[in-house]
């Protein structure tokens, strides 16, 4: 097997932010894309990773403290944009999705989870513990909202824990270690610390041929990875599960970057990118007008 897969990148509404809460040069609002992907396999079929916000979110973000979230970032997630609704473009019903890989837990990644009621979910087990175990206010602080995971979510899931993680071998040496989700080469799971506990990338070889490492929240804007520095003090303690280890995952994805031409990091939220993605591949971005 080839190991390759078709890649498609989505939209599921946005948020937008003040340029210099990212250590960018002050300027009008940024706008974010709420950013997933739908991976079609040769035999594992549709997987996706993340499903931008969704139903669920949209239910959540209309009172209590919820509903400030979505006021200080200006979220907006319109049923047209939806993960299951967009995925009709492409002759997809979200029960035709078997595997869904969970980044990590924000609201803007997990909001639709539960439109796929036949997948299976894959997250790190550091993230699930965290769940698990944290108390209401180390929740909030985390951003963490559990009424946006299924009722039967934990019956569902596959946990990626250290114990299985092995070198990343070919031009993928460099990020460290990982795990083959299908062994067969095709898709890896990276673990990208930082911005939230156990938070996971995935790389895949598209059918072009193509080198593609899907960041999530590694990184926001892709001037970031041109310049790989610091987060502002505010937004370390607002946005930032471990500053430290942010900056190192940062280093390690230009260094991938910058050695292996051609190759596409993409992160969950960056607009110039999904932009860059669509003028080269027009037929392979689905999202919807807000």
């Amino acid at each position: 097997m080839s190991g390759e897969v078709a890649l498609t990148l989505a939209a599921s509404g946005h948020s937008c932010a003040d340029p210099r809460h990212l250590g960018l040069a002050a300027g009008a609002p940024l706008r974010f894309p709420a950013g997933w992907a739908l991976i079609e396999h040769p035999v594992q079929g549709a997987i996706l990773f993340d499903c931008g916000y969704g139903p669920d979110a949209r239910a959540a973000m209309r009172a209590g403290l919820r509903w400030v979230y979505r006021r200080v970032i200006h979220a907006c997630c319109p049923p047209h944009a939806d993960a299951a609704h967009l995925l009709r473009q492409r002759g997809l019903d979200a029960d035709d999705v078997r595997l869904l890989v969970v980044s990590h837990f924000h609201p803007d990644h997990i909001g639709g989870l539960g439109e796929f009621r036949h997948a299976r979910f894959v997250a790190h087990a550091h993230a699930w513990a965290r769940i698990q175990q944290a108390g209401w206010f180390e929740l909030l602080h985390a951003q963490i909202w559990k009424e946006l995971l299924p009722a039967d979510f934990a019956e569902r899931l596959q946990l990626l824990d250290d114990e299985g993680r092995r070198p990343l071998e070919g031009d993928l040496a460099g990020l460290g270690e990982g795990w083959d989700l299908f062994g067969d080469g095709s898709l890896h799971a990276l673990s990208l610390p930082g911005h939230a506990r156990g938070q996971l990338g995935l790389a895949l070889r598209t059918q072009r041929g193509e080198r593609a490492v899907l960041a999530a929240d590694a990184f926001w804007r892709r001037e970031q990875l041109d310049r790989p520095q610091p987060l502002p003090w505010l937004t370390q303690q607002v946005a930032m599960d471990d500053p430290r280890a942010y900056l190192d995952t940062l280093r390690r994805l230009a260094r991938f970057r910058d050695t292996h031409h051609g190759a596409w990091v993409i992160p969950s939220h960056c607009a110039d990118t999904l932009a860059q993605w669509r003028q080269r591949y027009p037929h392979a971005v689905l999202d919807a007008s807000e």
